[in-house]
């Protein structure tokens, strides 16, 4: 019986967030990650988008498990919507459990999780198949890649990760375990894409210690620092300082109160308790040896902070005399909303620092990384992940140039849906699209926002809106109220009075046409309506607005 591994993304690829990769063996399916993605400027409404899983839902009984690698949105963020539909063990750390139990608090999902907590070194037998976790250098510490025996070699997914040799034991790689890899035999290696463009290694870029400090010594102020609530690697830096300089610590958000208190429990962040501080302390006089955390997940954080620059914020108020570290660098999707905060935060009059990715990099891997992670574990075939079109190309060139018999026929630059097929641990090609998409999150709960909706809310906020409302008597053929002209975003009605009598008159018409002719309430006459109305504005304004007509019968039950 011959051996088939089906290896395929339903996100993440030539996209920057909502990671989700299919292992397929035989009939069993193991998930690397299920996470969501921020919208951009034209998903008007939509809070979140996640994969559409459509495929897991129709082979929900093949499915054994999914494996999280770390606590970020774009990993696990969509695992709480997906598994109420598409229940199986979620294998992770207990980090990243907590990160997880979080999420879906936060988003109100009630869920019932099924947590097998692994940890780095382990070995373990899903559905007959023998996986293996190693630890990974990530901004959030537990994190872990996985191995997956499939009777042909191992496929291995490392997930985001960077090689730095000096910091804490929760954030550092173990190379031993790649080394072992090799041992058993890799069939392929999924490895990130984010950063592979940008040469040489991530360490000790990544750290902003080195440029932080010196606030520490040379100022007497407070000092706010914004943070992404899951990247607890800078967090951390940023509370080894403040203790190192005694320091106090204020936690603005109370959901990473929550984060702290589990890291607490872990031994992984502790804050002493002399120097925790509360809301007293903040109105105490003296209160220049506070560090101020300031943290959220995407726009939040930025939230905040315009909140503190503009005086809303009943405990935190940004002065002249404070120290600000934005260590909170812009994400796809955010720059309007994020760069008009930090505009306004620097009104203030407070000392701005705005850390960018020039400054201190994310902790995703560089070119030297990634050759390194290839050279020790010689996959048979490799398939570059997470990032846009170009990186995958750059990662896959990254593998082609090491001269260890790489190139076309063992290195694939896939897009989502692609579906690698090996037979016997031989690659057969790619002849399978499998369905895959967005779902748009809209509000809290799971559904697919119609591309009509995000085209009106576009339009509205493009063009403005105009609604027309009339009162009507259908049995006596009457206009009895209206019409009622409102608009926004379009022109000022006292600017426009030609224009508004027109377009008085015209739905006048065209209302009372349709009681004479007994359609009012008909679809086609509010069609008609729409479209005439929509070329009047057109002819005065120029401006393509969404047009409401609102008829009112009150013969109408």
């Amino acid at each position: 019986m011959k051996n088939i591994v089906k290896l395929f993304a339903l996100g993440g690829l030539d996209e920057n967030g909502k990671n989700m990769y299919v292992l397929e063996i035989n009939l069993d399916i193991i998930v690397f990650a299920a996470g969501m993605k921020y919208p951009d400027n034209l998903s008007r409404g939509v809070d979140m988008i996640i994969p559409d899983y459509k495929y897991l839902k129709d082979n929900k009984k093949r499915v054994k498990a999914y494996f999280i690698s770390h606590g970020h949105d774009d990993i696990m963020g969509a695992l709480p919507y997906i598994i109420q539909h598409v229940p199986a063990p979620v294998y992770c750390s207990r980090v990243t459990r907590e990160m997880i139990e979080l999420t879906a608090k936060r988003r109100k999902q009630k869920v019932k999780f099924d947590f097998r907590e692994v940890k780095a070194g382990d070995i373990i037998d899903i559905n007959g198949h023998e996986t293996t976790f190693f630890a990974t250098t990530h901004s959030i510490n537990e994190s872990l890649g996985v191995a997956v025996e499939t009777g042909d070699g191992l496929v291995v997914y490392s997930s985001d990760f960077i090689l730095d040799y000096e910091y804490l034991q929760q954030y550092r790689t173990n190379l031993d375990s790649f080394v072992d890899l090799q041992r058993k035999g890799v069939l392929c290696l999924m490895t990130e894409s984010v950063s592979c463009h940008i040469p040489g290694h991530t360490s000790p870029n990544h750290r902003i210690t080195p440029i932080v400090e010196p606030i520490f010594i040379e100022n007497t102020g407070r000092i706010i620092f914004s943070f992404y609530s899951q990247n607890l690697f800078g967090i951390r830096e940023a509370i080894d300082l403040a203790i190192k300089y005694k320091r106090r610590v204020y936690i603005f958000d109370d959901e990473m109160k929550e984060i702290l208190d589990a890291a607490t429990g872990f031994g992984t962040i502790r804050i002493p308790s002399y120097l925790k501080a509360d809301e007293s302390d903040l109105r105490r006089p003296g209160n220049e040896d506070i560090v101020i955390l300031v943290t959220g997940i995407g726009q939040a954080v930025f939230s905040y902070l315009g909140r503190m620059s503009e005086g809303e914020d009943k405990n935190v108020s940004i002065k002249p005399t404070d120290n600000v570290v934005i260590a909170s660098p812009v994400v796809p999707g955010l720059e309007s909303f994020s760069t008009r905060v930090i505009d306004e935060v620097f009104k203030t009059g407070a000392k701005v620092y705005n850390i960018n990715r020039q400054q201190v990099v994310s902790m995703h891997a560089h070119a030297e990384d990634i050759k390194l992670l290839i050279n020790l574990v010689r996959p048979k075939y490799y398939l570059p992940v997470k990032g846009d079109y170009k990186n995958l190309v750059s990662n896959a060139q990254i593998a082609v140039s090491m001269n260890l018999g790489y190139n076309h026929n063992n290195v694939f630059v896939f897009d989502n849906g692609m579906v690698a097929y090996f037979e016997d641990g031989v690659f057969k090609g790619c002849s399978e699209i499998i369905e895959n998409g967005e779902i748009m999150i809209d509000g809290l709960s799971l559904g697919n926002v119609e591309s009509t909706v995000i085209s009106d809310r576009q339009k509205m906020a493009d063009e403005g809106v105009l609604i027309l409302g009339v009162s009507v008597d259908s049995k006596n053929k009457k206009i009895i109220a209206g019409p009622d002209p409102q608009m926004r975003g379009l022109i000022f009605l006292r600017d426009a009075e030609e224009f508004v009598a027109e377009l008085v008159r015209t739905f006048q018409n065209l209302v009372q046409e349709a009681l004479d002719n007994k359609t009012v309430n008909h679809d086609e006459t509010k069609v008609k309506i729409r479209e005439k109305i929509i070329s009047l504005v057109r002819k005065y304004t120029g401006k393509d607005p969404l047009v409401l007509p609102v008829i009112i019968d009150i013969n109408q039950k």
